[in-house]
This record gives C-alpha cells, structure tokens and sequence, in this order.
C-alpha cells in the first residue's frame, strides 16, 4: 500500500476543475480508496474521516472546517487563465480555497500553455501566505508524478490548522446558488457562448457550470458543451438526452438566461 492510500484528504476546487478524475486517478495510481460525503455519514461542517482515502468536496462556496490529520488539495484547471473583467468573485473563492489548502494540484497540464500554467503559478505565490507558501503538483495525462507522496500537513510546518485570514463571500450570496435547465434542440453555438460569456463579463452574472448535449447549426454531429467558471469547451458527443441545458451559478437571472438560450435557438 502507498503512503498516500492512508492519507485524509479532501480535495476542493470550483466545478468542473477534474476533482472527480483526479480522485480517481489517486485510486488507480496509489490505491486511495474513493470516498462518498453522504454514505461515510459525514457533516457540511466539521467532519472525521471514517476511513483513509480521498473525498470530493463540491460544496465550493461552504468549504468544509479543516481537521487534523487531513490534507486538503485545491485543484485548478490551468488551460485558462481567470477574465480580467468580471472574475472578482473567483478570485474571492479561490482565494478562500487556497487559504484552507495543504497544497495545490494543478490538472490538465498537458493542454495548458507554458503562459497559463506561469500565470497561475504567480497567482498561487502572490495569494499565498508569507508564513506559509503552498507547495504545488502538476497532474498530467491523468496521472501523478510516480514518487509524489501528497503534501506535508500545515499543522506540522508550525502553520494553523486552518489560516484563513480573507473575507469570506456574504451569506446572501452563498444562499442562492441554484441550477436552472433550458430546452434548446438545435442552436447556434457561437451565438450561445457569446451571450454567456458576454453575461459573465458584462453583467458579473456569477455563472460557474454548463451542460448539456445539443445540435447545432455550426455542426452535423451532436456536440456537448462542458462550461467551467472560466472557460467554454465543446466536443463531439453522442448522446441520447439532447436538447436539454443546465446552467448553474451564484443568484442568477433565470429570465436573461431563457432569453438567450432562445435567442440563439433555431
């Protein structure tokens, strides 16, 4: 058994980051078993392990009260770099994230620019604390580097167990988080995207997820939309529930959103 399958560690980070493949991944390549919040009877708050082996967090904006014992990992997708405008939210989320970290898994390397992979490392040292830098991992191709062994405790580096000193996001806001799902059989792709991304920029709509399997007039093959807090991808899909959209994010506009979905539907 590897010393990372007798470790606690929950992993945090916003939607769509690879927590689910990189939990995975810790199971294929070191033998971590996979842990299920609900099933192993643990509370939003303050929780102990029942079990070694990693948790997905996914509760982002209520991020659970950090344990002895525990590693907690951020993971970022680098293939993009956050907006210049209309990020100041992630920014405070991440932010929020980093501070409870042991350390950081960067995903997605091998589609990441040499530019967005520096970007987020400077973004990581400058929202660090002085006493305590996080140390960061590069998880590429779906695998960890052979000899990682997880990230020490902050509790043994003479850290707090948990050194949050930001401002967290207000209550009001955390309390409507919400998914909304719109019918859209066949789109215009580009005509989509750009109204939600101009919604995010424009509008500080606070949108983090999108899905869903559609056609569209851009393309003859079905396409499915995977949208993160900060970034859009696309690829080719075959899919049986199509038409279908879910949009989720932070006190939404659901009328804006039915108007652009069908704004761009045809």
């Amino acid at each position: 058994m590897s010393e990372l399958a007798s470790k606690n560690i929950v992993l945090i980070g916003l939607p769509g980051s690879g927590k689910t493949r990189v939990a995975q991944s810790l199971h294929s390549q070191f033998g971590c078993e996979l842990l299920i919040d609900d099933s192993c009877g643990l509370e939003k708050t303050d929780f102990q392990f029942t079990r070694p082996g990693s948790l997905e967090w996914n509760d982002f904006v209520n991020l659970p009260a950090k344990s002895l014992k525990q590693e907690m990992w951020c993971v970022i997708d680098v293939r993009s770099s956050l907006p210049e405008v209309g990020a100041e939210w992630l920014q405070q989320v991440l932010t929020d994230m980093l501070s409870v970290a042991d350390g950081v898994v960067f995903t997605f390397i091998e589609s990441a620019s040499l530019d967005n992979q520096a970007w987020w490392s400077k973004w990581v040292v400058n929202h660090s604390t002085a006493a305590l830098k996080k140390p960061i991992v590069r998880w590429m191709n779906q695998s960890f580097p052979a000899d990682f062994k997880g990230f020490d405790l902050a509790t043994e580096k003479g850290g707090n167990v948990n050194p949050s000193t930001v401002d967290k996001l207000e209550k009001t806001d955390l309390q409507q988080v919400e998914t909304f799902r719109f019918s859209a059989e066949r789109i215009v792709l580009d005509h989509l995207l750009m109204g939600l991304d101009n919604s995010r920029q424009n509008l500080a709509m606070k949108i983090y997820r999108v899905k869903g399997v559609v056609q569209t007039v851009e393309y003859s093959n079905l396409v499915a939309i995977e949208g993160s807090a900060y970034r859009w991808d696309t690829f080719a899909a075959e899919s049986a529930a199509v038409g279908e959209l879910q949009i989720s994010g932070i006190g939404l506009d659901q009328a804006w959103l039915s108007q652009i979905v069908k704004a761009a539907t045809v």
